[in-house]
């Protein structure tokens, strides 16, 4: 009879959650997913006409691996051995591979499965303003989300960025509502949403500990009850990162909680000639030989430990560095450029990116901090200040790259709507109070600040941003569709950016002589 009682419990609850998604109150997500998925439809027909790169894959990128690893799950539901243990997240393949599974092979399936993706993104960065600062704040965040070129550009690649921002903010929405509930099965889905980013993105684990203890000093009640919702959190998040520690270590024969790329990555970051960005420095080549292995299979830990004990200079001035490369506003480029994508779609030169989100967010943080009451543990500012910080750390802890700092600047979103919001609601209180320079002047304050932040935070022109190889992906995507004159035009690009390229000025010389015989022949 229970087992019934429970049965009903729960359809009871699915009904009601049915029912609130289309009711009165929810139309308000529904007109901001319309738009978010409106501009995505625009966004992708247009690149689809534009883009000579889209659809094309190149080899060697992260791009192309899960693409070829997606597409053996659609076909055998399962994975090659020679992929464990893994290198990259599961969760992005599988997510990839029923897309394939459904709609067969398809660029075109992928990219409109995480354009629906990415719409639905919105409406929970629209609902956390919402929560977190009113209604006029979530059409501020909801509006400038829609129209961000970064999360835009991604939703059309082959990449894990659209499902990771996806479920990071899917996580802060279950944080912020078992924070007002504080229940042990909010607790639990706290660990299942921490698990899940996980397996898209291992740095989340860092946050499961300091999330375990959040939830013990929420919980209300005896010390019991507090270790108990502390243990409820911990033990859901392993148990949804369990099938990819069993898969490495049976599977793989090494024991890693989610992948095993984890050491050489901290070491490609802190190493004495790191550059603060994903680059293999020397001294990693230098212990490669010296081990006999790929770098994949050598053991970090010593490397690490020595880097930290003898070279504790090197190892603060990288984490400067990467403090700096995270808040400047260039889109350091991995796999995708996005300044080469950008003449190819309108939407792509959209002024909600990281340049403007980032000042205007940080000005909603202080706007926050100061607003009455002041922020507890259970209050959506908080917990969005504290995802913020965390993230951010376990970036500059690594390395730093354009695509990686996507949840970071959802979590942007929401502050910088607040203070677009607060900006206008001084000016209206100002009117209606016939006192308009007040207003007027604090909301000119913010605006002084934020164009001072824009200009401080601006990145100069800087070789990352613009690399040879990003010329040449995009000049063979050209040749491909047989426009040679575009293709040299970004070969020479590329040749401008590193002119002792004796192998790309041949391209250059046999591109050129190509598009004459072309000529002749006319």
């Amino acid at each position: 009879m229970q087992g019934n009682h429970n049965q009903t419990e729960t359809a009871v609850i699915f009904r009601r959650a049915v029912a609130r998604c289309f009711s009165r109150e929810a139309a308000p997500y529904w007109v901001m997913f319309g738009i978010a998925l409106a501009v995505r439809a625009a966004h992708q027909i247009i690149m689809s006409a534009n883009d000579p790169m889209y659809g094309i894959v190149m080899q060697g990128g992260d791009n192309h691996t899960y693409d070829r690893w997606a597409l053996e799950i659609s076909q055998t539901f399962w994975l090659g051995w020679n992929r464990l243990p893994f290198l990259h997240g599961p969760l992005y393949p599988y997510f990839l591979g029923l897309v394939y599974l459904r709609f067969g092979h398809s660029y075109a399936a992928a990219a409109w499965a995480q354009c629906l993706l990415g719409a639905v993104t919105v409406a929970l960065i629209f609902h956390l303003a919402r929560r977190a600062f009113g209604k006029r704040a979530g059409w501020c965040a909801g509006v400038g989300a829609a129209f961000c070129p970064l999360f835009l550009l991604y939703e059309g690649e082959i990449l894990v960025e659209t499902v990771v921002l996806f479920v990071h903010v899917a996580a802060l929405c279950i944080f912020v509502e078992a924070a007002r509930r504080k229940t042990r099965r909010w607790w639990v889905l706290c660990g299942v949403a921490l698990g899940v980013c996980a397996l898209g993105r291992p740095n989340a684990m860092l946050f499961i500990p300091i999330a375990a203890a959040w939830a013990a000093w929420l919980t209300p009640g005896a010390a019991r009850q507090r270790i108990i919702a502390a243990a409820a959190l911990v033990v859901a998040a392993a148990v949804m990162i369990a099938p990819a520690t069993l898969a490495n270590t049976f599977g793989g024969g090494r024991f890693h909680l989610v992948t095993h790329s984890g050491g050489v990555n901290l070491y490609i970051g802190n190493a004495p000639d790191a550059t603060g960005v994903y680059f293999r420095p020397p001294s990693l080549l230098e212990i490669r030989e010296k081990e006999g292995k790929h770098e994949y299979e050598i053991d970090w830990r010593p490397y690490l430990v020595e880097l930290v004990t003898t070279h504790p200079g090197a190892v603060a001035r990288n984490l400067l560095i990467k403090t700096k490369l995270f808040w400047q506003s260039g889109e350091l480029p991995h796999n995708i450029n996005f300044y080469l994508k950008q003449p190819f779609s309108p939407f792509l030169r959209s002024p909600f990116r990281w340049g403007l989100i980032a000042p205007l967010g940080v000005i909603g943080m202080f706007l926050s901090l100061k607003r009455k009451p002041l922020p507890r543990a259970d209050d959506p500012r908080m917990i969005l200040l504290a995802f913020f910080v965390l993230y951010m750390g376990s970036l500059i802890l690594v390395f730093v790259m354009s695509r990686l700092r996507l949840p970071a600047l959802a979590a942007l979103f929401v502050f910088a709507g607040y203070a677009v919001a607060w900006c206008v609601d001084s000016v209206a209180e100002a009117w209606r109070s016939r006192r308009l320079m007040p207003g007027i002047l604090r909301a000119g304050a913010v605006v002084v600040v934020c164009v001072a932040l824009v200009f401080a935070l601006q990145s100069r022109d800087n070789p990352l941003l613009m690399r040879w190889n990003d010329y040449l992906n995009l000049g063979s995507a050209y040749e491909v569709t047989g426009d040679l004159e575009k293709a040299l035009e970004q070969y020479e690009k590329g040749l401008e950016v590193s002119p002792e390229n004796a192998a790309l000025r041949q391209i250059c010389k046999e591109t050129r002589e190509r598009i004459q015989q072309q000529r002749g022949r006319r």
